[in-house]
């Protein structure tokens, strides 16, 4: 009885913790061109997003979930929440240039 607050909360950071690997290895996609210096590397951030929509669309995900419900129960980041991380990272990316 007492455990159930605690552990809403420790499942809470662990989905937090494991949201924040998600969008590092999300960065790392997008930086790879840099990091590797190969033309096959060079739009893996786009291969990404296409990957993430195809695997959606595939398992028939719901794209519009409420992001506090999210926080509590998916591990991971959402469709939309990954593509606007992705798009703010290429920019990133681009005034770096």
């Amino acid at each position: 009885m007492i455990l159930t607050p605690l552990e809403a909360f420790v499942s809470i950071g662990m989905n937090a913790i494991s949201r924040s690997f998600e969008y590092q290895a999300d960065r790392f996609a997008c930086e790879l061109e840099v990091k590797v210096k190969h033309e096959d590397m060079k739009d893996m951030g786009d291969r990404l997003g296409h990957a993430l929509i195809t695997i959606h669309v595939k398992n028939l995900s719901t794209v519009w979930v409420d992001w506090l419900y999210s926080a509590y129960h998916h591990s991971h980041p959402t469709l939309t929440e990954r593509l606007r991380e992705l798009e703010a990272y290429k920019v990133h990316l681009n005034k770096k240039k």
